[in-house]
């Protein structure tokens, strides 16, 4: 397939200075970006879609798996202002 793409300057500048630190031309530095970009794709698939219902739903279930700590804790106000030369 060939496509032909217009990119601003400074782009292309950069392009250019990157193919060069590689000793590659311009066509053959994009391909390697294509190729490399793919590849990542392929290795981290983007997670499926969801709703946002399905996403709430979810999230309440990991919620809930973790229960609730009704811990105690003094919070008198000695506790808090004790040693404060009060």
């Amino acid at each position: 397939m060939n496509v032909t793409l217009h990119f601003p300057a400074e782009i292309a500048t950069t392009f250019q200075r990157r193919a060069a630190e590689l000793g590659q031309d311009v066509k053959t530095f994009i391909r390697y970006v294509v190729r490399e970009e793919l590849a990542l794709e392929e290795a981290y698939p983007a997670p499926p879609a969801r709703s946002h219902a399905e996403f709430v739903t979810a999230l309440h279930r990991l919620i809930d798996s973790h229960g609730i700590r009704c811990g105690t804790f003094d919070d008198s106000r000695e506790s808090i202002y004790a040693g404060r030369g009060e």
